[in-house]
């Protein structure tokens, strides 16, 4: 027994002391069945109703297909997951790769466990979600916060008669409820909260996070009604209920959806209002009145270096603005940056993209080494598909035993044959099963190698920018292109149309090796960047 060992805790319902304890009490199982512990994977204060954003439970899927292991054991099936879905699919994945999963609550786990776990999980999940609100809900009714704490107010504690703690009660911050009035007065007379902010900030005024106020912190997302100005907390009024929040099932992450006005909850607390009805109503008609402009639209197609952008004088992030132009989002917001000029998003791309073809393709140590790679690559799967085949055909072997044992016992009628009927039934299951997994290998077997590889790669990387504009091949390109770059900084240039912009990671180190004799150039922090060169720039230079 080969064993490696899964353990999770959420940080709502368990202390991180609780990983040491599923994996000391899974150790000592293993111990106990003279088995041995290949390795262990936790993830730490992570919920259990997605798979796609726990780190250990991917890497423990990926080793999975090594051969390193053949048990995976852990607390309970509910540690593995809580969502049915992701039950099903880890179990399958890791019955393909020959490993059992066992956990101490409910033994080795089978597809019985896998259906009927599955959805008790889920249940929960559900259960717990709405005990939840349920509890939010009545701290509302009383008067109280449902929630965490706003800019503006102070948390209260006072011990109760039963010896608890009592949530949900606040009172006014007065040094931080100046600050509020004062935003809502200067935006009332006309300023724009990116002045505001950077008033603030020149003072040196603490934001709600600490930290230095941006425009967004004021202002907010009007359809999700949160910010400064759009806090109606501050009128002395609880609003509950305006949104829910549901998990995208292909990347696990929380979504907002707004529930209609209908099914919202509101309850007057008079004793946390700082601002007045009648300055509340004059900042919602100008913010109403400016609600409908261009610069509210969002672009819903994700740009191919968006989030990689970083101001090259203070490293913040850069964001579209006047149009199609990217900005340092740092000056823009806050005023605490001297980077004046942008550069507009199809330059840049049409930028990094011609350098990076223009390298690509005309260094041949650059395309050997790929080719090389290439083939390398093909070896190594070749290999594992050839152990894996050899695997199956010793199991179908086995099983084709096991058949012929049972026919020999049918035919010579030595006593009752109906268990031997159902045991000769799961043993021709398992052959067709074996028969359709080897029909896979073999079709995996016979990828073949491009007679022209380097002119195959050549005409790959000359056909970026054409199968970027596919619609059907672009979110593939474009996640192969990003996870190759760290960050990209842009760098105002000596002539206010030029900037500079220099690549940051993976392919830059990629590029780099291809031209070790290149002369490097000045160090910038560290790591390895490629110069995109522009319009009356030197040609492309690097530094390691």
């Amino acid at each position: 027994m080969r064993a490696v060992i899964y353990a999770r805790y959420s940080s709502d319902l368990q202390s991180e002391a609780s990983i040491e304890d599923q994996i000391r009490l899974c150790r000592e199982r293993v111990q106990q069945e003279n088995g041995t512990v290949v390795d262990v994977y936790p993830d730490y204060a992570i919920s259990g109703g997605s798979v796609r954003n726990r780190p250990g439970m991917q890497a423990l899927l990926d080793q999975a297909k090594s051969g390193k292991f053949d048990h995976v054991v852990a607390e309970a099936l509910d540690r593995v997951s809580r969502d049915q879905e992701d039950i099903a699919a880890i179990y399958k994945r890791l019955r393909h790769s020959d490993i059992r999963l066992l956990t101490l609550a409910e033994g080795e786990i089978s597809e019985l466990h896998v259906g009927l776990k599955g959805t008790m999980n889920a249940l929960f999940l559900k259960d717990l979600a709405l005990k939840i609100r349920r509890g939010q809900r009545g701290r509302v009714e009383a008067g109280k916060i449902p929630g965490g704490r706003s800019y503006g107010y102070r948390i209260i504690r006072q011990l109760r008669p039963d010896g608890s703690v009592s949530t949900g009660e606040r009172e006014i911050d007065l040094s931080q409820a100046a600050i509020i009035r004062r935003i809502f007065e200067e935006y009332a007379d006309g300023m724009a909260p990116r002045q505001i902010a950077a008033r603030l900030n020149r003072e040196a005024v603490p934001s709600p996070r600490g930290g230095q106020w941006n425009a967004s912190t004021i202002n907010g997302n009007r359809r999700r009604r949160n910010g400064i100005l759009s806090n109606e907390l501050y009128t002395g009024r609880i609003t509950y209920n305006r949104q829910r929040f549901v998990k995208d099932p292909e990347t696990g992450k929380r979504i907002a959806r707004a529930n209609p006005e209908r099914e919202w909850v509101t309850r007057e607390v008079p004793g946390l209002r700082i601002i007045e009805d009648e300055l509340w109503e004059q900042v919602q008609e100008i913010k109403q009145r400016y609600s409908s402009r261009w610069g509210n639209k969002r672009q819903s197609k994700k740009r191919l270096l968006s989030g990689l952008l970083k101001c090259g004088r203070c490293g913040g992030g850069m964001t579209i603005s006047r149009g199609d132009r990217y900005y340092c989002s740092a000056r823009r917001e806050k005023s605490t940056c001297n980077a004046d000029r942008g550069i507009a998003a199809h330059k840049l791309e049409e930028r990094v993209l011609n350098g990076l073809k223009d390298i690509l393709i005309g260094n041949e140590v650059l395309i050997d080494e790929f080719v090389a790679e290439f083939k390398r690559e093909l070896t190594r799967l070749r290999k594992q598909s050839h152990g894996v085949s050899r695997r199956l055909i010793k199991d179908l072997q086995q099983v084709e035993r096991g058949i012929k044992r049972c026919l020999d016992y049918i035919i010579g009628g030595d006593g009752d044959p109906g268990s031997v009927r159902d045991q000769l039934r799961r043993l021709e299951a398992r052959k067709r099963e074996i028969d359709a997994d080897l029909k896979v290998q073999q079709g995996d077997m016979e990828l073949a190698i491009h007679p022209n590889l380097p002119d195959l790669y050549r005409r790959k990387v000359a056909s970026l920018q054409q199968v970027l504009a596919e619609e059907a091949a672009r979110p593939q390109v474009v996640e192969i292109i990003r996870s190759l770059i760290d960050r990209i900084e842009i760098h105002p240039g000596e002539e206010r149309s030029h900037c500079e912009v220099l690549i940051v990671g993976a392919l830059a180190q990629i590029i780099a090796f291809a031209q070790q004799k290149t002369t490097a150039a000045s160090s910038r922090g560290g790591g390895t960047s490629l110069m995109v060169a522009g319009v009356g720039f030197e040609p492309t230079t690097f530094r390691l």
